[in-house]
């Protein structure tokens, strides 16, 4: 669902970019914290492998899951000071707040290029590669430029191309 919101980053106006900015920066930080955030209660996490991966045997070496660990994108999204500007993602989307209609330069195509191999790396090591559920298009977007908060959007898009999801990438429709 990721990867599709970002491509529906270039479709739309006004309330339909909005929903489309909010759909992308909702699931970038589900997965930021999956894979960067020390899990509590019931969180799924890459730091809890056995609960994808419940047989030891199969489970992917303690090296390979470490280079999945991404605190540092956690840390640089929703991780603050009390000196800094409070601009996590959840202080636009979870909370209520003045903020949420000023305006915040977001940059998806890094937030993107930051995200998008660790979730590959991580689909590659499913243990099962057959999924229940539906796919939707995978779809991949250029942008120019754009400038956004949850508020307001203006994007300006270069390309679009739909590319048919690998039955890997259907573990992130299950909202993780």
């Amino acid at each position: 669902m990721f990867r599709f919101s970002a491509g529906s980053l270039g479709e739309g106006y006004d309330w339909v970019a909005w929903r489309n900015l909010e759909n992308f920066l909702l699931h970038f930080r589900n997965l930021i914290e999956f894979f960067g955030k020390n899990p509590t209660r019931d969180d799924l996490s890459i730091s809890r492998p056995e609960i994808i991966w419940p047989n030891p045997l199969t489970r992917p070496t303690q090296d390979r899951l470490n280079r999945l660990h991404r605190n540092d994108l956690w840390e640089k999204y929703e991780v603050r000071e009390a000196n800094d500007v409070n601009d996590k993602i959840s202080r636009y989307l979870q909370h209520c707040t003045e903020q949420r209609v000023e305006t915040k330069d977001w940059n998806p195509r890094e937030m993107f290029a930051e995200l998008d191999p660790v979730m590959t790396e991580f689909e590659n090591l499913l243990p099962d590669k057959d999924r229940p559920w539906a796919a939707p298009p995978r779809v991949t977007a250029t942008m120019l430029s754009l400038s956004l908060s949850t508020a307001t959007a203006q994007i300006h898009v270069i390309s679009q191309d739909v590319i048919g999801m690998t039955k890997e990438e259907k573990w992130f429709c299950a909202g993780i």
